[in-house]
């Protein structure tokens, strides 16, 4: 497992945990003021979903949720793996009608011990959390993978 660090000053700073060249995202508990875990009406429980990482010295976390309103299912499944996931950033093009739209796809990884990959698509909370996630990148010179998307076979 590798950090990425940046000098600054002479010293080394980590800026994210990373790993295969992409970003780590954990989860973690939410408890409330008593330090137990917020659980739902039905009985699961509440996480929050984290890429922590170091910005001119400060400690940053960017904050991640599903997709949609049905996607924590999804992320449960992925992250019952491992508390750790991979954090995979592409850009979709699609030509339609002569116009390529762009589009970002967030999606976080894991690898069971059968060598079976999880994986659930996930959005920056905020915009915020997008600079955030934007900046880090700049630091270890992440780029974003292209994808061309054939718009018949698009969702």
């Amino acid at each position: 497992m590798a950090n990425e660090k940046k000098a600054t000053n002479g010293t080394m700073e980590q800026v994210a945990e990373m790993r295969n060249g992409n970003f780590i995202v954990r989860r973690e508990v939410i408890r409330d003021k008593r330090g137990n875990q917020y659980m739902t009406d039905d009985g699961r429980l509440y996480f929050k979903y984290k890429l922590c990482g170091t910005l001119r010295g400060r400690r940053i976390a960017v904050d991640f949720s599903p997709k949609d309103k049905g996607g924590y299912v999804p992320l449960d499944l992925v992250f019952d793996v491992n508390p750790e996931a991979e954090l995979d950033i592409t850009d979709e093009v699609t030509e339609f009608n002569g116009r390529k739209q762009h589009r970002t796809v967030y999606t976080v990884n894991t690898v069971d011990e059968n060598g079976v990959v999880w994986h659930a698509e996930v959005k920056p909370t905020g915009k915020s959390d997008v600079d955030l996630l934007t900046m880090l990148m700049n630091m270890v010179n992440k780029q974003i993978k292209t994808v061309e998307v054939d718009p018949e076979t698009a969702a």
